[in-house]
């Protein structure tokens, strides 16, 4: 009773102990209760847009989400109003957390030493309008105040600000502090909070040109890695962030915490297995009181295993009723499973079988319960002897089971191992190759930004000058134009000074009429004349060849602007064709990672082909050619663990060789009729069916298992087997050597030791062992004897097969 009791606590310590951890850790995960605010400001109404934040917010709530999360609020491009709900509505939610976390993603400045985070629909003419239209830093802080154990503010907000060239200062500050991109630094004033900066204090941060900021990028690898304290997981993010942006940017981490590990993922727990020698003890234990309630107990506590099988067997055998004890008049037909006890005082001498019995009842020794049953067959106590040699046979069963399933455990393992290497190996080769072509894609479209923006550059340079040109030919052409309108008003005046003087010679000439004669007077005046309106037409001449000369530099400016247009934009086409042509690689680069992603099986090969030959980014054929060549190498691994395939059927053929089975055979791989007639002969041999046989990895296993020799050797005829050599069989003594001894012709003893000594001899002369049966003959000892029968025929006696 009272080892009972003592397996009823042991029991229930090993039970509580085990419901503990399972409520201890339940406990651990419900009463860390973990919520976040995730704000991504991507459309700017007075600024350009920023093509990551939105893309960026989605990303790290997702990521908190799948870590547990019990509330992740999500609010993108969000204006004054809504970012102030959002923030009122976040610390409700933070007071009753364990750990409150807050990640922004956009546009923050800081102006006079305050920090500020701006909506989208924010104007900010003038820095004065900072306090009415942004959110300070401080307010955001403060709404995670509530959490018990973290707070924890990640702010990807320190991006090169157009705001700062639109924003008039009209703040009069005794300490003139202009406002700066970037934010500046800040000490948490509450506990066990971190600030954590995409980019230090005062300095700026790249967006990016993938499809997240380098810094987020940073974030969704390392933050919510299982059981990594925070401080490490920024250690980690600083290290990746400084690697990818050539050392431009460097995240920083403002505030303390305590002592202790504090993760945003818990580290998941491991349950430790109970020691075989523990399981032992308990068995013992459980042995010594023997009751089917004892052993239903300790199956309760281990209910697999070796000793669970010996206990299930244990509780068989106390279910099976007790055999009646047999009437003394009869103990011929007593069948009692144990010897039968005697009556106080009896004095019966104890039967030969009892003294053996007692010799080997409780021993584990196989022969010598066998050689109890061969010596006492009809004896009850045989039955006894055969229910030990059961026992005995199945935990010897069950220990070779055991031995072999570890050994296939320790094979399979260090296959996954060696598997696993490889892959690892495979992935950080594709992973480098993948980073160096990315490096050079990225040199590539910076090395094309730099020659476009060299060629804009270029551009503008030429179409300024051909404007400064222009606009000089066109200032020299309006001075030319001018000259000539000078030169023609002055040759004006000077007609009309003519056309005066004329006059008064007119004047004049009338009045010297009568002195002189009128035909004379009228040809001095037509020849003036003539003169004046030579030098006028001169003059009009010239102006209309002025405004012609004009008119061509106006066409000549015009001609070389539409020229420098065009050239512009083919620039500009080539630029965009460029450009065009990265997206497409990156979307190429994409789906390859999808079809690689899926894998060689199904329509893998296929989708990789098809792609391969749909391909137009040149840079991806490497990665082509290696997922290629990965994918042939799977699908010719699956070929080869196909049934029948000819790896299989060479590795069987092999196998076969090496147990005696299959000679003169070439491993070839082809599943021949000697290959077939081996295979059919080894089945036979284990007692297994040999219709339909197929050659398959189960098969090959089972081959390799083999050490020793399982096929016997066969002689030809006219041959025995001695030992493990095929020898010549001997030949029967001539009957003329009997007669004439019979007869008294010779003397019989010399005759007699002339005989013996022959058929001592005969052995030696007989014929060399052939190879094959040389090779045949180096497995384990001989499994079956031969010798010659009576009248000189020929037989073979089989001994016995072993695996």
């Amino acid at each position: 009773m009272t080892m009972i009791r003592r397996l009823a606590s042991l029991a229930a310590v090993i039970g509580g102990t085990i419901l503990s951890m399972v409520l201890a850790i339940n406990v651990a995960f419900a009463a860390d209760r973990r919520v976040a605010l995730i704000v991504g400001n991507s459309t700017y109404q007075a600024v350009p847009r920023l093509p990551n934040p939105s893309r960026d917010a989605g990303s790290v709530a997702k990521m908190f989400r799948d870590a547990g999360f019990e509330t992740v609020d999500l609010a993108l491009d969000v204006g004054n109003l809504e970012f102030k709900r959002a923030i009122r509505k976040f610390e409700s939610m933070a007071d009753d957390a364990d750990i409150a976390v807050v990640f922004y993603a956009g546009h923050g400045l800081e102006i006079g030493g305050v920090n500020y985070l701006i909506p989208v629909d924010a104007r900010l003419a003038s820095d004065r309008d900072a306090d009415d239209e942004a959110i300070t830093l401080e307010r955001l802080v403060s709404s995670a105040d509530g959490a018990r154990r973290l707070r924890l503010i990640i702010l990807d907000a320190c991006r090169d600000n157009p705001f700062l060239t639109k924003m008039r200062r009209e703040k009069k500050m005794a300490n003139r502090a202009a406002a700066a991109s970037g934010l500046g630094k800040v000490e948490p004033t509450s506990t066990d909070t971190l600030i954590a900066y995409a980019a230090k204090a005062g300095s700026t941060a790249d967006d990016g040109v993938g499809e997240h900021s380098p810094f987020t990028t940073a974030v969704l690898k390392n933050l919510t890695v299982p059981g990594l304290d925070v401080r490490l997981a920024f250690g980690r993010i600083r290290d990746e962030v400084l690697k990818s942006t050539g050392n431009r940017q460097e995240p920083f981490v403002y505030g303390s915490l305590g002592g202790g590990n504090i993760a945003l993922v818990p580290a998941p727990v491991v349950q430790q297995e109970i020691s075989s020698a523990d399981i032992k003890k308990d068995y013992e234990l459980v042995e010594k009181i023997g009751t089917a309630r004892a052993w239903q107990v300790f199956l309760g506590t281990h209910p697999k295993g070796f000793y669970a099988d010996l206990a299930r067997a244990q509780i068989e055998r106390l279910s099976v009723p007790p055999v009646p004890t047999p009437a003394p008049a009869a103990p011929a037909t007593t069948l009692a499973a144990i010897e039968p006890t005697r009556p106080p005082g009896s004095r019966e001498t104890p039967t030969p079988e009892s003294i053996e019995w007692d010799k080997v009842k409780d021993s584990a020794d196989i022969v010598a319960l066998q050689r109890f049953i061969k010596r006492f067959p009809d004896s009850p106590l045989a039955v006894a002897a055969h229910a030990r040699l059961e026992v005995l046979h199945k935990a010897a069963q069950e220990r070779e089971e055991q031995a072999r399933a570890a050994r296939e455990a320790e094979r399979k393992a260090a296959e996954e191992a060696r598997r696993q290497a490889e892959l690892r190996k495979a992935e950080l080769a594709a992973q480098k190759k993948r980073e160096d072509d990315e490096r050079r894609a990225r040199e590539a479209e910076a090395a094309e930004k730099a020659r476009v923006a060299a060629a804009e550059a270029a551009a503008a340079k030429k179409r300024e000058e051909d404007e400064r040109r222009a606009r000089a030919a066109e200032a020299e052409q309006k001075a030319k134009a001018a000259e000539a309108e000078r030169k023609a008003q002055e040759a004006k005046q000077r007609a009309e000074q003519a056309e005066r003087d004329r006059l008064a010679a007119e004047a004049a000439a009338k009045r010297a009429a009568e002195e002189k004669a009128a035909k004379a007077q009228e040809a001095e005046q037509k020849a003036r004349a003539a003169e004046a309106e030579r030098k006028a037409a001169e003059e009009k001449r010239k102006a209309e060849q002025a405004e012609r000369e004009r008119i061509a530099a106006e066409a000549a400016a015009r001609a070389a602007a539409e020229k420098q247009a065009k050239e512009a934009e083919e620039a500009r086409k080539k630029a965009e064709l460029a450009a065009a042509k990265e997206a497409a690689c990156k979307s190429e680069q994409s789906k390859l990672e999808q079809i690689t992603a899926k894998g060689s099986e199904g329509s893998g090969m296929d989708d990789l082909k098809a792609f391969a030959k749909a391909m137009t980014c040149e840079r991806l054929g490497g990665l082509v050619v290696a997922a290629l060549d990965k994918f042939k190498a799977e699908v010719a691994k699956r070929a080869a663990a196909m049934p029948n395939s000819p790896e299989l059927v060479r590795s069987a053929q092999a196998e076969l060789t090496r147990v005696g089975c299959l000679t003169g055979k070439k491993a070839d791989g082809t599943l021949d009729s000697p290959t077939k007639n081996a295979l059919n002969r080894y089945l036979k041999i284990g007692g297994q069916p040999t219709e339909n046989v197929n050659v398959t990895e189960k098969l090959v296993a089972e081959l390799s298992k083999h050490a020793t020799r399982v096929c016997p050797i066969e002689c030809k005829d006219g041959e025995t087997l001695k030992g493990e050599t095929c020898v010549a069989a001997e030949k029967p003594a001539p009957a003329t050597a009997s007669r004439r001894n019979r007869d008294g012709d010779e003397d019989e003893r010399p005759r007699r030791k002339q005989v013996k000594r022959q058929e001592r001899e005969e052995p030696r002369r007989a014929r060399p062992e052939p190879p094959r049966v040389r090779q045949e003959a180096v497995a384990r000892p001989s499994i079956v004897s031969g010798g010659g029968g009576g009248g000189g025929g020929r037989s073979h006696t089989m001994i016995g097969v072993g695996f």
